[in-house]
């Protein structure tokens, strides 16, 4: 009998156990794949975007120091539209913040959050666990296949965190929408020949936002959102073709474009399901909602359903929670996290609609836009706190502390 079993070991699933991790609680993560140690990756490694709200939960979880060691800030924002003369630009000075968020490879961060869960009593890790089945009667019974045996798991509580296509949500029934943006995304790493110290840039396009973010050094994420045909093109050129695509739609602000990566493409499409809920099931992350890149909320907003959760359930024994307790939990937690996930999908919808869009009436009002937004401290600091997620009222975890 196990407390909560978290189906799913990704970076959610794993920050979810150390974030509801208790004496009192025995937490187990199923995860299909193998933590294995990686080298490091230099110029081919994925990296993910930290708000400050992430941030802040790490501080709270007491790992923060060691995943800032391999983070790079992000002190200075500079969003821009090609072509356009509207450029708004954030600074950290302006809200009295080390940062704005950061950057750090994927595999840096999976391999802090594994220390952790390693070295906790209360959370065990089944890798190499295929989902097989859930089903609920008093408890939840999660049905998985480990080293070619079946096994079963029960549990009074159940996080489905397995991603976008998540296997556990269909078997509970959770229907789900998908909405195709019709576009993809290209992801590469590049080093520049002129890197801004601690700078990270947006610059939108006539098809689609135009990340960069800065790894450190040289180095620097390139997260491109094209449309389909144009990033079938982009990744089928040899890395000097790819190197000034990239260069023409990016500018000169970091000087030439000096070495690039391996190009990565997937199609652009967002998830909500219908539910957070099923019985004692609740749902966290991308398994909730998949988010377009434009705004880099999809991995910070997944630590906040876990935040909330948190503020839930706190030091309560779930062995005291009946299923009309259970019930009470999920349609609060459902309740809660449903206002800003659409407050965020809002966001990032009107981002793409805003900004994807060749009319030239439109690329004058963007422009404007930015403009303005740059001369107004009180709506460009909304904008900053909200894209820090820093706006998800009085959740302790968010002040750094359990």
């Amino acid at each position: 009998m196990r407390d909560i079993a978290i189906i799913g070991g990704g970076l959610v699933g794993l920050c979810a156990a150390l974030v509801l991790q208790h004496p009192t609680r025995r937490i187990t993560i199923i995860e299909a794949g193998k933590f294995d140690p990686q080298p490091a990756q230099g110029l081919a490694a994925r990296s993910i975007a930290l708000s400050i709200s992430s941030v802040q939960i790490f501080r709270a979880l007491g790992l923060w120091s060691a995943i800032e060691a391999q983070a790079a800030p992000i002190r200075h924002i500079h969003v821009s539209a090609r072509g356009r003369w509207g450029v708004t630009r954030l600074h950290t000075d302006d809200y009295a913040l080390d940062a704005l968020g950061y950057v750090i490879e994927n595999q840096a961060l999976s391999d802090c959050l594994l220390q952790a869960v390693q070295a906790s009593e209360q959370i065990e890790l089944q890798q190499q666990a295929s989902f097989e089945s859930i089903d609920q009667d008093a408890l939840v019974n999660v049905g998985y296949r480990h080293k070619k045996r079946r096994r079963q798991l029960e549990a009074r509580l159940a996080l489905i965190a397995d991603g976008a296509q998540s296997q556990a949500r269909s078997a509970l029934g959770i229907d789900h929408q998908r909405i195709d943006y019709g576009q993809s995304v290209v992801i590469s790493n590049v080093e520049v020949g002129t890197p801004q110290s601690d700078t990270a840039y947006e610059r939108f396009t006539s098809q689609g936002p135009l990340a960069m973010l800065p790894l450190g050094g040289r180095r620097y994420a390139c997260v491109w959102t094209l449309q389909p045909e144009r990033a079938v093109e982009i990744c089928g050129l040899d890395d000097a073709g790819f190197a000034a695509a990239l260069q023409d739609g990016f500018g000169f602000r970091l000087g030439l474009i000096e070495a690039v990566s391996a190009r990565f493409s997937m199609p652009l499409q967002r998830t909500s399901a219908a539910t957070l809920q099923a019985g004692r099931c609740l749902l966290i992350g991308n398994a909730a909602n998949a988010l377009h890149p434009v705004a880099g909320q999809s991995f910070n907003l997944a630590l906040r359903d876990v935040a909330g959760l948190y503020e839930l359930i706190c030091d309560q024994p779930l062995a005291e929670l009946d299923d009309a307790g259970i019930a009470a939990l999920a349609n609060e937690y459902e309740r809660q996290r449903t206002s800003e996930q659409q407050r965020v999908i809002r966001y990032g919808d009107g981002l793409v609609s805003m900004f994807s869009n060749e009319l030239p009436l439109l690329g004058q009002v963007r422009a404007a836009g930015l403009g303005l937004l740059d001369l107004l401290p009180a709506l460009k600091a909304q904008a900053a706190l909200s894209g820090m997620g820093m706006t998800f009222g009085g959740n302790r975890l968010l002040r750094g502390h359990l």
